[in-house]
């Protein structure tokens, strides 16, 4: 009797802990994660757009300069001792000219457009004097800018020039200009990314131009021999 009266005394305690104060729920614990980075989208490498490329230069070259002359001098007096009249004999037709060459020197400067295309300003000037037979001796600069079309492979590229430009000639204590249409054609061989050697033959001058009274130029061409830095 005495162990059921102890188990009934536990129970009506039991029974009043759990109506007094509600049954005990342990709080839930959150499980152990570790912290997770949010993932980043590698961007893919893309190739930089190419630019445009400037350049510049120089070169040493021999230019040819062609005149020539034309003056009409006095066919003098005649008399006729029989008749003894005089009279006056025609005027005679005086020509001459022919060709001289210098050394030449010339900078350029550029840009390459595309792998077809640049603009090419350049400046040549004559070190030397043009001495040409029966003429007092011509000096010569020339600048120019031209459409310079190319074709690039391996090793190098093949180009033409194309442009317009202005001529300036000393001759007999006178100074005298002309412009005109000028062209030429070259090649070019890469020593490195940066550095390359060309050489090319140019039309500065296609003639017409009066330099003196009696002297016209008939023209002026130019081969040229170089290197361009491409910074």
């Amino acid at each position: 009797m005495k162990t059921i009266s102890k188990f009934l005394s536990v129970a009506v305690v039991a029974s009043s802990v759990l109506f007094a104060g509600g049954a005990f729920v342990p709080e839930p614990t959150a499980p152990d994660v570790e912290p997770v980075e949010p993932a980043v989208a590698e961007i893919p490498d893309t190739a930089p757009e190419k630019n445009i490329q400037p350049y510049f230069g120089g070169a040493l070259g021999s230019s040819t300069a062609t005149v020539n002359s034309e003056a009409k001098v006095c066919g003098g007096c005649q008399y006729d001792k029989l008749n003894q009249t005089s009279s006056k004999a025609p005027d005679k037709i005086l020509r001459w000219g022919g060709s001289g060459d210098s050394t030449s020197v010339m900078a350029l400067a550029g840009v390459e457009l595309n792998d077809f295309l640049a603009i090419e300003a350049r400046l040549t000037k004559a070190v030397s004097d043009y001495e040409i037979k029966d003429h007092k001796p011509i000096s010569y600069t020339n600048g120019a800018i031209y459409l310079k079309p190319q074709y690039k492979f391996e090793m190098g590229s093949i180009y033409g020039l194309l442009g317009y430009g202005v001529s300036k000639f000393d001759f007999m204590d006178e100074s005298t200009s002309a412009t005109g249409f000028q062209y030429g054609v070259g090649g070019s061989y890469n020593v490195n990314d940066e550095l390359a050697v060309f050489a090319d033959y140019t039309k500065l001058y296609g003639g017409g131009k009066k330099i003196s009274k009696a002297t016209t130029m008939n023209g002026i061409d130019s081969v040229n021999a170089g290197v361009i830095f491409k910074p």
